[in-house]
């Protein structure tokens, strides 16, 4: 994802690593399911090139859960990842699968190849994609310099793509970030912070544009209703998911909140809510934030 280990200053004023991924991919999966595949699948079918010929590059991989539902549908499917706990649970998806290539007792790999690298020095000659994809990535990149490591990266992107080629972003908003997730309103201080690593869309916009792509009407779009996480985990355990590990792994602000020394804060405040009944009452209110909003922003650019 990057070219250093991402860290952040915590509220202790001591630097800590944004998300522990060698750890949480572990569970990661467990609570994740790829947003938006209708998106990513719609704008790549209005390519000249036919979606079964077509090379993909997605770039922050992660566990291969995205390439996992899209690399059937092209000729050929690449994963970046730079994260060493990522990557290692890519790989073990992958090998384990095969295909059936028609010939009695014969089977051959996956058309998905894995790299280790980083999104702003992409290993790979210029032109060689149709598409390219980042999925919940841009919060992990450096904010400094008003997000310079982003621009890099959308430049890159641009110089790996054919011309008539996409690139398709899945991120969040600011606003979104702060506003349409249950547990972040537990968390004022971590919640500042993660929202400041997400580039506003005034920034992406302009760092597009800079690096040659095109933007129309048609670019963004808003998912209202489908979360991040899986539909059917996301409030599984309603509030209570926020006590278990393998919830709190399948998103990054809840490291953040611990990183500022508020998570324990946080969740005696949820337990107390919890013990006098007020938890309904308060989620519905955060649930109506998130279907007003959504969760994630989608903005699928041109390069000519």
């Amino acid at each position: 994802m990057v070219s250093e280990q991402v860290l952040h200053k915590g509220f202790d004023g001591a630097e800590h690593e944004y998300c522990p991924y060698n750890t949480t991919s572990k569970s990661y999966d467990e609570t994740r399911a790829p947003l938006g595949l209708n998106i990513y699948l719609g704008s790549m079918s209005m390519l000249q090139t036919p979606l079964s010929e077509q090379r993909l590059l997605d770039i922050g991989c992660g566990t291969g859960s995205f390439l996992k539902c899209v690399h059937g549908h092209v000729n050929e499917a690449t994963g970046l990842e730079y994260n060493d706990g990522m990557m290692a649970e890519a790989r073990k998806r992958f090998d384990q699968e095969e295909e059936d290539d028609g010939s009695p007792g014969k089977r051959r790999r996956t058309n998905v190849e894995l790299t280790q690298g980083s999104a702003d020095k992409l290993p790979f000659e210029d032109g060689s994609f149709d598409v390219c994809t980042l999925n919940q990535v841009l919060h992990h990149f450096p904010k400094d310099d008003d997000y310079a490591f982003n621009k890099r990266a959308f430049q890159e992107a641009y110089r790996v793509l054919k011309p008539g080629g996409i690139f398709v972003i899945n991120t969040s908003m600011p606003e979104q970030q702060r506003d349409a997730f249950w547990w972040l309103s537990l968390f004022p201080r971590a919640s500042s912070a993660i929202c400041e690593r997400f580039p506003p869309m005034a920034v992406l916009n302009d760092h597009l544009k800079t690096a040659g792509f095109v933007i129309d009407a048609d670019s963004v779009v808003v998912p209202l209703h489908r979360t991040l996480m899986a539909e059917s985990k996301y409030l599984e355990h309603g509030v209570k998911g926020g006590f278990m590990p393998t919830y709190r792994a399948g998103d990054s602000s809840w490291s953040m909140a611990e990183n500022f020394g508020e998570l324990d804060e946080g969740l005696q405040a949820l337990q107390k809510m919890i013990d006098n009944g007020t938890t309904d009452a308060w989620l519905q209110e955060r649930e109506v934030l998130r279907m007003k909003m959504g969760q994630a922003t989608f903005i699928t650019a041109y390069k000519r």
